[in-house]
């Protein structure tokens, strides 16, 4: 009992265990997974681009400066080498030539320019400016030689000191023909690196945007997406509870969609499974009932006939067997010994039993003779018997203190007699099986004979599953080899024929599966 109450437990552990607590849904972490990657991918594109717009706002206004300072010195260049004009004709020049380098920057665009300046050959005097002369102070310092185009034209980076502080810049410098001075464009590093600001910042605003969209975009995406899988696991959850004829509603064109379809067959297979169990258990169910009816029927203990010495043994192959047999003690110090071997198996075997036995009993005690009596059974089985359904029977009324034995054989195995002397002699009266015919073919063709049976002899009664049990190669026992196993067991007493037979008949099987009940019953006139 202990050792069941421990399965006990075990199985209802297992059949309680409770899920995996679900910290996160799957669509949480697909959402949660999306999101970084397109965090990530948001970010190394933005910085890609951000560089790469710099890298391109640098070359453009160092290309810009290079063109600016490239026209201002063939702007120049015509008015600074005519030496030859008067000086109240070159002052008239210079002013003309402030108003048209202040023109020529306002056309230059957005390019950050600080001041056009024209210097004098030792680079010091200032000839003109484009900004009226407001940063005409400042002096180039720290100047770094960075790199001089092909086209002569010299690009430095420093600072500048003016009235306004010290100012970091961006210098383009083109000399004069024949030393006579020089062109130079001063670029603000302050306005480059605002510009610079500027694209960073119209960057970050692209990647908040993008990801304050993206994220819940691929949150509720997710959420779709992982529709199908919430709807698989409350369908496995309602299958998990029992129902067993729940069918899963999705229907999508993917892997979700084709584990939906094998889901639906395996709940129609565990639904046909579970119909087949309910059926096994309703079959094992018959057969207990049948095997409870039969072990009713079969007597417990065999009354006493004077004179008579009974042993007897039956088996069934399967759970309930369709073999029955009786004693029924009878008026006159009479006993009628009853084999019979009923043609259906399980509940309605059982039934068929249950009528015969009660038929046998009954007519045994109120009909004169044997011949009347099996009429009688025959007669009632016949009206109640289903198609395909009969009963082979042999009966044999004994006589004790005379040993006088009447036999009638309704389809049944012939009895047998034992002698003393170890010779077995075989009767076959006529008779059919009883319930195939419930007039005159039955009555016409029932006999029924006398014989003594002397002091020392034995009467055998028994049904087919003995001649016709088989070994594992098909071969039967035969009703020689039963004959000659009783010819050696003729001065034993009924119990150890009984055990004789069924040692010999065990030996002949070798443990093959038993295909037929096997009943028999051994009367010794003492």
């Amino acid at each position: 009992m202990a050792l069941t109450s421990a399965k006990n437990r075990g199985r209802g552990g297992r059949s309680g265990e409770r899920p995996p607590r679900q910290i996160f849904p799957i669509s949480v972490k697909y959402g949660v997974v999306s999101g970084l990657i397109l965090l990530a991918f948001v970010i190394g594109v933005s910085s890609s681009l951000t560089q790469s717009s710099l890298d391109s706002t640098t070359r453009l206004l160092q290309q810009n400066g290079l063109e600016l300072v490239k026209l201002a010195h063939t702007f120049v260049d015509p008015f600074w080498t005519r030496t030859e004009m008067p000086v109240e004709e070159r002052a008239a020049a210079q002013s003309d030539l402030d108003t048209r380098l202040a023109g020529f920057l306002q056309e230059g665009g957005k390019t950050p320019v600080l001041d056009l300046l024209v210097l004098d050959g030792s680079g010091t005097r200032l000839i003109s400016s484009a900004r009226g002369g407001d940063r005409l102070k400042m002096s180039l310092k720290e100047a770094n030689l960075n790199a001089g185009s092909d086209d002569g034209v010299i690009i430095q980076e420093g600072q500048v000191s003016g009235s306004d502080g010290s100012v970091p810049i961006r210098s383009f410098e083109k000399k004069l023909p024949n030393g006579a001075g020089s062109v130079q464009l001063f670029l603000s590093a302050r306005a480059l690196a605002s510009l610079e600001e500027e694209l960073e910042d119209s960057t970050n605003m692209l990647v908040w945007s993008a990801l304050l969209i993206g994220i819940p975009l691929v949150l509720l995406v997710g959420f779709l997406l992982t529709r199908p899988v919430r709807m698989l696991r409350e369908d496995m959850t309602q299958v998990a509870r029992g129902n067993l004829d729940h069918q899963s509603q999705v229907r999508t064109t993917d892997e979700l969609g084709a584990l939906a379809s094998s889901f639906n067959r395996m709940t129609r297979f565990l639904a046909e499974a579970r119909e087949q169990e309910m059926q096994a258990q309703a079959v094992a169910r018959d057969l207990n009932i049948a095997s409870g009816i039969q072990n009713a029927l079969l007597p417990r203990e065999l009354p006493e006939i004077s004179g008579i010495e009974i042993a007897h043994y039956y088996q069934s192959a399967k759970e309930v067997g369709g073999d029955y047999y009786d004693v029924v003690s009878l008026a006159g110090d009479r006993a009628g010994i009853v084999v019979a071997d009923v043609s259906g198996k399980g509940l309605s075997g059982s039934l068929v039993m249950t009528m015969t036995r009660s038929l046998v009993r009954m007519a045994a005690r109120i009909h004169p003779d044997t011949r009347s009596m099996l009429e009688s059974i025959n007669a009632s089985l016949a009206k109640d018997m289903t198609d395909g359904m009969f009963v082979t029977l042999a009966w044999a009324e004994i006589v004790a203190d005379r040993g006088r034995v009447r036999i009638a054989r309704a389809g049944h195995n012939p009895p047998l007699i034992l002698r003393a002397s170890g010779r077995v002699e075989q009767f076959q009266p006529g008779g059919i099986a009883l319930g195939i015919d419930g007039g005159t073919v039955f009555d016409q063709t029932l006999e029924v004979s006398d014989v003594q049976l002397e002091r020392g002899d034995a009467l055998i009664l028994y049904t087919d599953g003995i001649v016709e049990a088989m070994n594992d190669g098909g071969v039967e026992y035969g009703l020689e080899a039963f004959a000659r196993v009783l010819q050696n067991l003729n001065t034993a007493d009924p119990q150890s024929i009984v055990d004789g037979v069924l040692a010999d008949l065990e030996a002949h099987v070798a443990g093959a599966e038993p295909t037929d009940d096997i009943t028999l019953v051994v009367a010794r006139r003492e």
